[in-house]
């Protein structure tokens, strides 16, 4: 085999195992397992204030263990990607100005 075709055939492989990946849940989880985290975190990870996590609880995955809230770093990325209005209206706001 010359190095254009180890190349190709691993590109291939490469492009495979990325396709099943973000077809398959199961697999990605056994992989890299998910990381869970507390609210705080949660609201750092979507760059969101608390308040806003708190206010759309209902849309947002999660879990309760106990009267603390749990959240999937992997359902929140699914979340952000089917919910692009919430992240839109932060990007619009305008930045201050400050005059010098």
């Amino acid at each position: 085999m010359t190095d254009y075709e180890i190349k190709r055939v691993a590109r291939y492989q490469a492009e495979y195992l990325i396709k099943a990946l973000k077809e398959d849940d199961e697999l990605l989880d056994e992989l890299y397992p998910p990381r869970f985290m507390g609210l705080k975190e949660a609201a750092e990870f979507c760059c969101l204030p608390e308040n806003t996590i708190y206010a759309k609880i209902g849309e947002i995955p999660h879990q309760k263990v106990g009267k603390r809230l749990v959240f999937s770093d992997r359902a929140l990325t699914r979340w952000i990607k089917r919910k692009p209005s919430v992240f839109e209206k932060i990007e619009m706001q305008p930045a201050s100005r400050k005059v010098m």
